[in-house]
């Protein structure tokens, strides 16, 4: 008989030795195995029933939130106001409106913060604050804001309205810093024309006329679409009066040959 052992045979041999050494360990400590495939399940379970339960709380902070802006912007109504309308809301004034959504937008931010909803509230709670000259509470709610959302949709409109925070607070200058950096960034947080109109707007403030009229031009030549075009031109004309555009320089609009004017 041949004695010698093919390869094959060896990993034959090898593989039952693994084997046995596995059932002996598992028949020697099968109460511990147990215990341990019961821990994972047990913590499966768990995770997903976490899961589950901030699934549907952020469902609930959305239709909360869904609400609290109806209310916000609920249409004025004197004569027959009705707050607690479910579908279409209507308050007697203003000051009653925004005491409703501030309430409504409070719970929200307190019991949901950890949703994007309840941050959300808190955008329109500084909203409130500014509205209620409270401009510190209205800073610290939108720098949260930025702080867990900063690529949020909200959150261009959230920094456009701490520049105008900081420029009515006498930090002009700070803010002129600030734009200037953000012109040169390979992607800035802002659009570009959004950052031209700050910096603009700024600018003129301080009294920087000509860096006001430099800003509102780059505006009209490089984006002429962009929704601040037509007051950059306004502007423009106003601060520098030499630089008011001709009928040629507004694209030669003249009267159309055959047509009269009205």
């Amino acid at each position: 008989m041949n004695q010698r052992l093919t390869r094959q045979d060896m990993k034959r041999n090898e593989l039952s030795t693994a084997l046995g050494k596995g059932y002996d360990y598992a028949e020697s400590h099968g109460k511990s195995i147990l215990l341990a495939a019961g821990a994972v399940l047990a913590l499966g379970v768990l995770a997903g029933l976490f899961y589950m339960y901030r699934e549907s709380q952020a469902e609930k902070a959305n239709t909360d939130l869904a609400h609290a802006i109806e209310v916000y912007q609920a249409p004025i109504d004197p004569a027959a106001p009705k707050p607690d309308d479910p579908v279409s809301p209507t308050f007697a004034d203003v000051a009653a409106r925004q005491t409703k959504a501030k309430a409504l937008f409070q719970e929200l931010h307190d019991e949901h913060g950890s949703t994007v909803a309840g941050d959300i509230a808190g955008v329109y709670l500084a909203q409130i604050a500014m509205a209620e000259n409270q401009p510190d509470r209205a800073r610290e709610l939108w720098n949260d804001f930025l702080d867990e959302h900063g690529d949020h949709l909200l959150a261009g409109e959230t920094r456009v309205n701490l520049f105008r925070l900081d420029r009515s607070q006498g930090k002009g200058q700070e803010v002129v810093q600030t734009l200037t950096a953000m012109l040169d960034e390979a992607e800035p947080p802002l659009p570009m024309d959004v950052i031209l109109n700050e910096l603009a707007a700024t600018q003129e403030q301080l009294g920087k006329t000509q860096e006001a009229v430099q800003s509102y031009q780059r505006i009209v030549d490089e984006f002429p679409q962009s929704p601040y075009a037509r007051d950059a031109r306004e502007k423009i004309t106003a601060l520098d009066p030499s630089r008011a555009p001709d009928a040629a320089g507004m694209g030669g609009m003249g009267a159309i040959p055959g047509m009269t004017g009205f």
